[in-house]
């Protein structure tokens, strides 16, 4: 009994708090007088985006929308939600540094996560609660995602797991209540606005351990729907804000091109404890953890439903992120929206959880045991405590940044692959006062596949497309990284376009031009349509991009402005309509160069067909290719390589075939063309632009320049309009320009979903090429307004929230009926808050 009183609730907060101020003490009171900063790859980046936000509150605008310095203006959050972010301010105005209040909010967040495990104290008991909140603190894959991935709305989210499966578990008890049924929807409506991915991995793992709950017998079906809607509901009561960011977010993404993207892992890897010696940073579930779960699925001692239901839900999370299941995980519908490795936090609190609701039922049986297992847990997660320190940031990054407060330029562009990590971000904004290309975290960002394209241009090696972008963007500054392997070249790129090195450290390069805002008289004479379409501008940069990948979002008027139409991976609203302007611009005279890759398939055929073409699939090995023309041959380098083969098509259907190989004994076509009045429309096959890009191959370039009537690796010759007055805030952008000409004017900054162009305070018709900004501009000088206006998105989200609340307090009202008829007859007992109840979850009494 005295024992009993020693240890109690206060007792276990004490505890849990020395553990956390142990944990974090390196983040929290560094010892060093050295300015130190989080080296972790991404928080920098939250941290300005938190700066940026105190600013405009101290502004009064308490909910500002577009954040200039990145990507020429991304909707701050459209993708990462707002609340981490007020959150960081809060701490900001009590610490008075916005970075000691990110190393506070990484601590903060540790320890509210690892306190709600007190709450489990009724199932579990209070010593097993109270241990397995203090290892909570350092859970590997809860200690990677905060110091080395940086990932603060990641963190908030984490540290409302405990309490949201808290919720979800007295919403499946007989005893639960309205109130559970409350916090369970305030838990993930708080989880949305935190991180929207991971509250969407939380409902997935919570319905399955609800339903494994249900098929354990442990509740009721009523309960499990019940507990299914309430989660449902906390989603939708956010919609205000989820639905806009799900139209401009992670869904414009490449579903395909991100899941080559995700990593997997080695079940052995999870399984080895040594693999943190050499890599701090790596991915590490916990052997122990993993063999003791798994082992206890056999042990029957302490074995029940709800244990069980975590085991396996936290061992599917596991799985899901090694090779073979990963690969049974992406059959799933919409499963890129779902990142398996970020089910290894929620994985690993379960099968921790489970751990600890054993271990009462161990301790009695076997005590040495059960300490044993509880001291090998804590050693194994204390190997990822190094990862928790501070660092001084690179000296060259700091430079750069002082050095470009004296520079007079706009944009800055640092091409370093992502390796100089979101500090370079950071002080590039806040010590060099820039507007910044790449800024940080781009998903989201509407111009995100026209900034990505500039890494890609570096990792094919097509500097000129380099150079043509930089350009374009309106970059004067430019860092580079120099332990890039196309460094050299790229240099020498810069200096040809009239940059200097004016800063030169052991890291990166500064290089830098005079200029200002400005825009571009839009002189293209090739447009590109889809998203195959960049693989050829990268090769010949004079092709601009079109924003929209459907045909039909273009009329003939705007078709007729070019020479050159060229149309890749490209699709359209209805086929008939794309079709039917395709062949008029080809009969006007347009020259229509159209490759079938990446087109949308025949639902009956299942090939792509366009114009009463279609492609018929061919696979190359990795060989050369020989092309026979009507004059001479061609000789291709290989397709594919030796682990992978090359598929593409070979158009059938055309009127004349002009360039052919031999494929399995017969003749395919490479190249040909159908006739349209006095128009012909080209057909490209083999995937030959792509394989042109990736390899540059001399063969195939040369071939495609003769198609396109363009030079390879010319960059275009710009007219530049300089914009004055010039105004980047919250609200859009304002400025003043002169023409001689009515001309159409390309503004460098990004186009969104509601953008309204005003010139002289009337509204003018705006469109857009490589996701940026375009309109008809008037002779003469004039002062323009970019705004960006909610559209009809805004409205629907806000509709699904006030029904999301109706729903809750209509449930609610209803729950609460039925308890009071309850008690009025005498079935329901209100339970003692500190009274344990194991039959509530199937547990033997």
């Amino acid at each position: 009994m005295k024992a009993r009183y020693l240890f109690n609730p206060v007792t276990s907060i004490l505890l849990i708090v020395l553990v956390a101020l142990f944990c974090y003490r390196g983040i929290l009171f560094p010892a060093s007088d050295v300015r130190l900063y989080p080296w972790a790859s991404d928080t920098m980046g939250h941290v300005l985006k938190a700066e940026y936000l105190q600013q405009q509150i101290a502004r009064r605008n308490f909910y500002p929308d577009l954040f200039p310095d990145w990507y020429m203006g991304l909707q701050a959050f459209r993708y990462h939600p707002p609340l981490p972010y007020y959150l960081l301010v809060g701490l900001t105005y009590i610490t008075g540094d916005s970075v000691v209040a990110a190393n506070w909010f990484i601590a903060v967040c540790a320890l509210f996560g690892a306190l709600t495990w007190l709450l489990y104290r009724r199932w579990i008991g209070l010593l097993p609660a109270t241990i397995g909140g203090a290892l909570f603190l350092f859970l590997p894959d809860n200690v990677r995602v905060a110091l080395a991935e940086g990932n603060l709305p990641r963190v908030l989210a984490t540290a409302l797991l405990p309490l949201a499966v808290y919720c979800l578990l007295r919403t499946l008890e007989e005893t639960g209540t309205h109130w559970h049924r409350l916090g369970l929807v305030l838990c993930f409506a708080t989880i949305v606005l935190s991180h929207t991915m991971m509250a969407a991995i939380y409902a997935v793992c919570c319905g399955l351990l609800a339903v494994l709950c249900w098929l354990g017998q442990a509740t009721t079906l009523r309960r499990t729907i019940l507990a299914v809607v309430t989660v449902g509901l906390g989603v939708m009561l956010s919609g205000w804000w989820l639905l806009p960011s799900l139209t401009g977010g992670i869904t414009d993404l490449d579903a395909s091109a991100m899941t080559e993207a995700l990593a997997v892992f080695p079940l052995t890897n999870y399984l080895n404890p040594g693999l943190r010696a050499g890599n701090p940073e790596a991915v590490y579930v916990g052997v122990v953890l993993l063999l003791v779960a798994a082992a206890g699925l056999f042990i029957r001692r302490g074995r029940n439903t709800p244990v069980v239901a975590l085991t396996l839900t936290g061992m599917v999370g596991v799985l899901i992120t090694t090779p073979g299941f990963n690969d049974l995980f992406n059959a799933l519908p919409m499963h890129n929206l779902l990142w398996p490795l970020r089910f290894l936090g929620v994985a690993s609190f379960m099968l921790l959880l489970a751990l600890m609701w054993r271990l009462p039922a161990w301790s009695q049986r076997a005590p040495v045991l059960a300490f044993i297992v509880v001291a090998l847990l804590a050693a194994d997660h204390a190997r990822s405590l190094p990862l928790i320190h501070l660092r001084p940031p690179r000296e060259d990054v700091v430079a750069i940044g002082n050095r470009l407060a004296t520079l007079h330029g706009w944009r800055e562009a640092t091409l370093d692959q992502s390796r100089l990590g979101s500090a370079a971000s950071y002080f590039f904004s806040a010590l060099g006062g820039r507007e910044q290309l790449f800024g940080w975290a781009y998903q989201g960002a509407r111009t995100a596949s026209t900034v990505a394209a500039l890494n890609e241009a570096m990792r094919f090696g097509n500097v000129a497309y380099l150079r043509d972008r930089l350009t374009l963007l309106g970059t004067d500054d430019v860092v580079l990284l120099n332990e890039l392997d196309v460094a050299p070249e790229v240099a020498e790129a810069l200096v040809e376009a009239g940059f200097r090195p004016d800063y030169a450290g052991d890291t990166a390069t500064l290089y830098h031009r005079d200029g200002g805002p400005r825009a571009y008289v839009a002189d293209w004479h090739v447009l590109g349509i889809g998203r195959g379409a960049r693989a050829l501008a990268y090769l010949f940069p004079q092709i601009v991009v079109g924003t929209s990948t459907r045909v039909d979002d273009y009329s003939l008027e705007e078709l007729l402005r070019y020479q050159t139409l060229v149309l890749s991976g490209f699709d359209w609203h209805h086929r008939q309509t794309a079709e039917s302007l395709v062949r008029q611009a080809a009969e006007a005279g347009v020259r229509v160069v159209i490759d079938l890759t990446g087109v949308p398939t025949h639902p009956l055929a299942r090939i792509p067909r366009f114009l009463d073409v279609w492609g018929e699939r061919v696979i190359l090995a990795d060989a050369p290719v020989r092309v026979y023309g009507r004059d001479r041959t061609f000789d291709l380098e290989p397709f594919g390589d030796n682990a992978s083969l090359w598929y593409g098509h070979t158009p059938q259907g055309l009127d004349t075939e002009v360039l052919t190989f031999e494929y399995v004994g017969e003749t395919a076509a490479v190249l040909g063309y159908k006739t349209y009045g006095n128009g012909r429309v080209w057909f490209v096959g083999i995937n030959l632009p792509y394989h042109a890009a990736l390899t540059r191959d001399p063969a195939a370039t040369e071939i495609l320049a003769d198609l396109l009537g363009l030079p390879p690796d010319t960059p275009s010759a710009y007219e530049a309009v300089p914009l004055t007055n010039y105004v980047a805030d919250q609200s859009g952008y304002a400025f003043t320009y002169a023409l001689t000409r009515p001309d159409t004017l390309l503004v460098p900054v990004a186009y969104h979903d509601g953008t309204v162009i005003t010139v002289d305070g009337r509204p003018v018709a705006g469109h857009s090429f490589e996701k940026l900004v375009a309109f008809e501009a008037p002779a003469g000088e004039h002062v323009v307004e970019i705004r960006v206006r909610p559209t009809r998105i805004y409205l629907l989200g806000r509709l699904v929230s006030v029904l999301a609340l109706l729903g809750l307090i209509g449930l609610l009202l209803w729950e609460k009926g039925v308890f009071v008829r309850l008690s009025r007859t005498g079935r329901t007992q209100r339970p003692d808050p500190g009274d344990r109840h194991p039959a509530d979850l199937g547990l033997p009494a």
